[in-house]
């Protein structure tokens, strides 16, 4: 299969000696517009091992990047017990109904990593809901509408004996969550996909369905691999596979993908469609932050219909 994502030359464009203060990795970003600008929410481990997400903005989206020192999500505040050990991979999603965006971000503490909610209006100070969804869970990532009246978010329960595999909830108020389903399966025997599966950047609404971007692995020797692939859900019924792609459509290559804190792991928290393009920023290697963009169309054209009794059908 010929490569669709085409890298930016300035790869990595954000390391642990890009921020203004002493880190071991700076990884898995949400991304969004505002205010004429890309903004990441970045997940910076500290040298103490914790992790607190910190904003940066950037014009080009690319370089010049103005990272605050203080965090918009710290770890261990008194308040929020149940991120003690770190608040980590934050996907953020405008509501237009609400008029702010939302952060879904993985609180971690010990008693495992759960599933909370803040919300902002500028990026400059958050307003926490806190914990949602009990551990252990975590990838979760908000659609910017409500389904039939109630919100929906994406999540990754472990649901035991190994099995972790995407669901979906839904919510009348953004804090109440129920009406499971499970939307997207870990794949089987040998698949690149068949030890886990997680959402990556919140989906984005096409003419052809929600275009869904989510993480795979697959273990090798010990050895777990992250790439990336992706689905269409139903633009009604979000719990609905329209179609997935039958392979990875994104995997490690570049030497700051295959070598760092944990290697060959590529693993996209933030989108943001320009034009027909997409951007994709990921977490490479755990340790940088990257970019890559592809578009729209391309990765449209990897997916596959789903099987009919493999879809949900209510």
């Amino acid at each position: 299969m010929k490569p669709i994502f085409n890298r930016s030359s300035a790869n990595p464009i954000l390391t642990p000696q890009s921020m203004p203060f002493s880190a071991e990795a700076v990884l898995n970003p949400g991304a969004t517009e505002h205010d004429g600008e890309i903004v990441l929410l970045l997940r910076v481990e500290g040298t103490s091992g914790y992790s607190s997400i910190h904003v940066a903005r950037s014009h080009n989206g690319v370089t010049d990047w103005k990272i605050e020192t203080k965090p918009l999500l710290k770890h261990g505040e008194a308040r929020w017990r149940y991120e003690k050990w770190g608040c980590e991979d934050a996907r953020v999603t405008f509501l237009p109904e609400e008029g702010l965006y939302y952060i879904a971000y993985t609180a971690y503490s010990p008693a495992g990593a759960g599933v909370a909610l803040a919300k902002t209006r500028d990026f400059t100070r958050a307003e926490r809901t806190g914990l949602v969804m009990s551990p252990n869970n975590k990838d979760a990532c908000l659609f910017p509408q409500r389904f039939g009246g109630k919100w929906a978010l994406l999540h990754r329960p472990d649901a035991g004996g190994g099995v972790e595999s995407i669901w979906i909830a839904y919510s009348p108020d953004l804090a109440h969550w129920g009406y499971p389903r499970c939307v997207l399966p870990e794949g089987s025997g040998a698949a690149w996909d068949a030890l886990k599966v997680g959402a990556g950047p919140p989906p984005i609404l096409t003419k052809h369905g929600w275009l869904l971007l989510y993480h795979g692995v697959k273990g090798y020797a010990g050895q777990l691999i992250y790439r990336v692939g992706a689905a269409l859900l139903d633009t009604e019924k979000p719990h609905k596979v329209i179609a997935r792609s039958p392979r990875a459509i994104f995997k490690a290559s570049e030497l700051y993908e295959s070598t760092g804190l944990i290697p060959n792991v590529v693993f996209p928290t933030g989108m943001v469609l320009r034009g027909e393009e997409l951007w994709i920023y990921y977490g490479a290697a755990d340790t940088c932050v990257c970019l890559a963009t592809v578009g729209l169309q391309d990765v449209l054209n990897t997916l596959e219909e789903e099987p009919e009794r493999a879809r949900e059908t209510t």
